[in-house]
């Protein structure tokens, strides 16, 4: 957790959650969830390989719902997206996500009001969603998984970087020497 001083006030920045264990473990209200999901969507949008997903869903949240008001349909949501993206990148689900604890009590509707569009919602929610009790109509999971290695961090790439200078100046200094050695050889041979 990173900190900025501003004249006057001290304002602490929260990292975005990175796995849906963080979302759990930073929210205290139904509102604050609502942030922390749209913060961690936003982080997965960025992931580039399917071992980076995994490990936005693979460890569980705590329950929620005893910590806020709605925290059953917050529990209902983690289980729901962990399933979702599972599928979605081609791997088995988390047995957490099964368990009893992530269904909503009560049906939620994204759109709580209007008749045709929670008939929508019932009809277009996928299965995690609808099985745990939720009905939106559009699930937010923007995915751009590419084929070939994952995208690097600049500090990862700057690592990286200073390793292969380190192997490619031993090795230059491994054939000088070796120079020198057969130079020194042929100098001795000379008349």
């Amino acid at each position: 957790m990173g900190s900025q001083d501003y004249p006057g006030e001290r304002v602490v920045v929260t990292p975005r959650p990175a796995s849906l264990k963080d979302v759990a473990s930073q929210s205290d209200s139904i509102v604050a969830f609502g942030h922390n999901m749209r913060d961690w969507l936003h982080e997965v949008r960025r992931s580039s390989s399917r071992p980076q997903l995994e490990r936005a869903y693979a460890e569980e949240p705590a329950t929620l719902r005893d910590r806020f008001p709605q925290g059953d349909v917050a529990d209902a949501w983690l289980g729901a997206y962990a399933e979702h993206l599972a599928s979605r990148i081609g791997r088995a689900p988390p047995d957490w996500a099964f368990h009893a604890s992530r269904i909503a009590d009560e049906p939620w509707f994204a759109i709580p009001t209007d008749p045709r569009l929670r008939a929508l919602a019932l009809i277009h929610s996928p299965l995690p969603f609808k099985r745990r009790n939720l009905y939106t109509s559009a699930v937010d999971l923007p995915l751009r998984l590419r084929a070939g290695r994952p995208r690097k961090s600049s500090q990862e790439k700057r690592l990286s970087n200073a390793e292969r200078q380190r192997r490619f100046r031993k090795r230059r200094r491994a054939e000088l020497k070796k120079l020198r050695e057969l130079f020194a050889a042929t100098v001795e041979d000379s008349p």
